[in-house]
């Protein structure tokens, strides 16, 4: 506090206030401090919810209540949301990240590396392109930029295969109207369709035309009216409560005992029909035959990690931290290369055997 106190006094000279590590130092004091009433600096409280994009724009969230002199309220200073929290002075792009996995939740600071590789049973897998965000950005939100990315290095309008974190309704529907990529992928099923065990979303018949949707049972809903789901557009549905009562099927279909009638939001149209549609298709065996394509790209994340240091980061910096990744992309599609024989070509060698891990791969039906 003393150092910034004199870089910014009046007779200390400008170019101070100018240096990288001065406005490091400045950034993170304000993020975690602030003064009270009788100016003594206090520690900001922890994050009180996750980071998510619909709350970063959310007042009480973001900047807290303030006062008539414009100080913090005690209840709402809070440090900010993880995208702009400096974490490490060494390198003040870095940000804290954590994803829950199978293997339980995994904590990091840095950065996120997307791959996007080619996956003809025929030939090597070759990785075409890599895109670099920071540790905080969910996948979903680097989709758009990769299929710019693809887009100019001439993949269009071939199938794209990703994993659920890229898939939405919303996704599907925007990369095939915006980019013409057809995107392939596993749709969530309903969160609350083990509470609900009778009847789910898609057990309901949708009237486009008259705005109102029909139970399994035969009662028909009011129509419906316009909401917002997690800050995007949705349609509330809210059959009435008489008829729910009298329902035989009430616990099973509500999930309550307070004897409310049953409330569903829909997507928009078309959005609603890709989910709707891709839900019933992944449960089919054709479907997790296409999408098993996409198996083996989890050895290409192996061997990037623990064969070439994916992981560790030589560099500060998103930009110089990117060139890394294109690098070990690279590196990675010369290995695998140099292992491709020409037809017709006898090898001087034998071919290098698969690895355990990809051979497993391989062989999982999705």
């Amino acid at each position: 506090m003393h150092i910034l106190h004199a870089v910014y006094h009046d007779d200390a000279p400008p170019d101070l206030r100018e240096l990288k590590s001065v406005q490091v130092l400045r950034q993170v004091w304000v993020q975690q401090y602030w003064h009270d009433e009788a100016g003594q600096p206090c520690w900001r409280a922890a994050k009180s919810t996750r980071d998510r994009t619909s709350r970063r724009a959310t007042g009480k969230r973001n900047t807290g209540k303030t006062s008539a002199d414009g100080r913090p309220d005690p209840a709402s200073a809070r440090v900010p949301w993880s995208t702009m929290e400096i974490v490490t002075p060494h390198d003040p792009e870095a940000r804290y990240s954590q994803k829950v996995t199978a293997a339980g939740q995994r904590d990091w600071i840095g950065y996120r590396d997307h791959q996007t590789e080619t996956c003809d049973e025929l030939g090597p897998h070759i990785i075409v392109q890599v895109l670099t965000r920071p540790a905080p950005q969910q996948d979903i939100d680097a989709l758009d930029d990769i299929h710019h990315q693809l887009t100019r290095q001439g993949f269009q309008p071939l199938e794209h295969v990703v994993d659920g974190g890229y898939v939405t309704p919303d996704s599907i529907h925007h990369a095939a109207l915006t980019w013409g990529i057809p995107l392939l992928g596993p749709v969530r099923d309903d969160p609350q369709a083990a509470q609900r065990p009778g009847f789910t979303k898609e057990d309901f018949h949708i009237d486009w035309d008259n705005r109102t949707l029909t139970c399994p049972n035969g009662i028909t809903s009011p129509p419906w009216k316009p909401a917002l789901g997690d800050g995007h557009p949705r349609l509330s549905v809210l059959f009435p409560r008489k008829a729910c009562r009298e329902c035989e099927d009430r616990l099973k279909c509500t999930g309550n005992v307070e004897g409310k009638g049953r409330h569903i939001l829909l997507l928009p149209e078309p959005q609603q029909k890709f989910q709707s549609q891709v839900r019933k298709d992944q449960k089919t065996s054709n479907w997790q035959r296409r999408c098993a394509i996409r198996a083996g790209c989890e050895a290409t994340v192996s061997e990037t990690v623990h064969a070439h240091g994916l992981r560790h980061c030589r560099y500060r910096g998103l930009a110089k931290t990117h060139v890394q990744h294109v690098l070990t992309a690279a590196g990675t599609n010369i290995v695998r290369l140099s292992d491709c024989i020409p037809p017709g070509t006898t090898p001087t060698s034998p071919p290098r055997p698969p690895s355990h891990f990809k051979r497993l791969c391989q062989r999982l039906p999705t």
